[in-house]
């Protein structure tokens, strides 16, 4: 697990959690799959919650929770939840109140000792799924409004990648990149488009490995994710770059836009 006294982490931040939620996705009946990893967890921890289930157990109730109330801290939950419709019935919302209650005790907890210094603090970060497996009420989060008003403030950003590491900075294909996605982020007539999506950030994570073009688009409450696979490698020569990035950029701002049911999307800007 990572540090969680360096930075404050939520509950989807471990990697244990990141995994079970991760797996999730890949069943086809999430609430079965929510309900297996929260009995077992809670018939296997009465004694002690265990380093790895504490985590996954807590992220899987925070997403009971956040489906009920439709009220999340954490941005990942509303992203999952997004892509991963599911019903919650009322033996899941009970054994979820009932793991998230053993995975957030004081004692006999692996979680609660790693994060003893801001332990108050992640109680206070869970509150609102507690209240909602327990069906306490609690106001409804104040409607989002994106703040686009600033220059200099990219709504844009790409993150590309190749096989288990990030694209190098170096190549022909990163150098464009970079210069596009500045230059559309600078566009007006391209934050015109992205105004109506009433989000702060578009957030696009590039995979460029060959095979099978793939796309998983979420929309979240204060930004969206496009995670797209392009199917080809980064590796092209500086004459073909330019052509190969806007083609890539531009297909990833459509799928966008297409999801989010934006306007089609402007032409691209020109570089230099």
């Amino acid at each position: 697990m990572a540090d969680h006294g360096a930075v404050f982490e939520g509950p989807f931040d471990s990697d244990e959690a990141a995994d079970a939620i991760a797996e999730l996705e890949e069943r086809d009946d999430i609430a079965a799959a929510m309900t297996e990893v929260l009995d077992e967890f809670v018939r296997d921890n009465k004694d002690y919650a265990e380093e790895g289930q504490v985590d996954a157990a807590l992220a899987v109730a925070c997403l009971v929770a956040a489906r009920i109330s439709g009220i999340a801290p954490d941005e990942d939950a509303h992203h999952w939840l997004d892509r991963n419709p599911f019903t919650v019935f009322d033996d899941l919302r009970r054994l979820a109140a009932v793991a998230f209650d053993l995975a957030t005790r004081f004692d006999d907890n692996y979680l609660s000792e790693v994060r003893a210094a801001d332990w108050p603090v992640f109680l206070e970060h869970l509150e609102p799924y507690r209240k909602a497996l327990h069906g306490e009420p609690q106001e409804p989060a104040s409607p989002f409004v994106a703040d686009l008003s600033h220059s200099g403030r990219c709504w844009l950003q790409v993150f590309w990648s190749i096989t288990d590491q990030s694209l190098p900075d170096d190549s022909a294909y990163a150098d464009v990149a970079e210069r596009l996605v500045r230059a559309v982020n600078m566009a007006p007539d391209w934050l015109a488009w992205w105004r109506p999506a009433g989000l702060q950030e578009l957030l696009v994570f590039g995979e460029l490995v060959p095979g099978a073009c793939s796309e998983r688009i979420s929309r979240g409450r204060t930004t969206a994710e496009a995670w797209i696979g392009f199917g080809h490698s980064p590796e092209v020569s500086e004459a073909s770059a330019a052509q190969q990035v806007a083609d890539d950029v531009r297909t990833a701002l459509i799928a966008a836009g297409r999801y989010l049911g934006l306007a089609p999307v402007p032409p691209l800007p020109a570089l230099d």
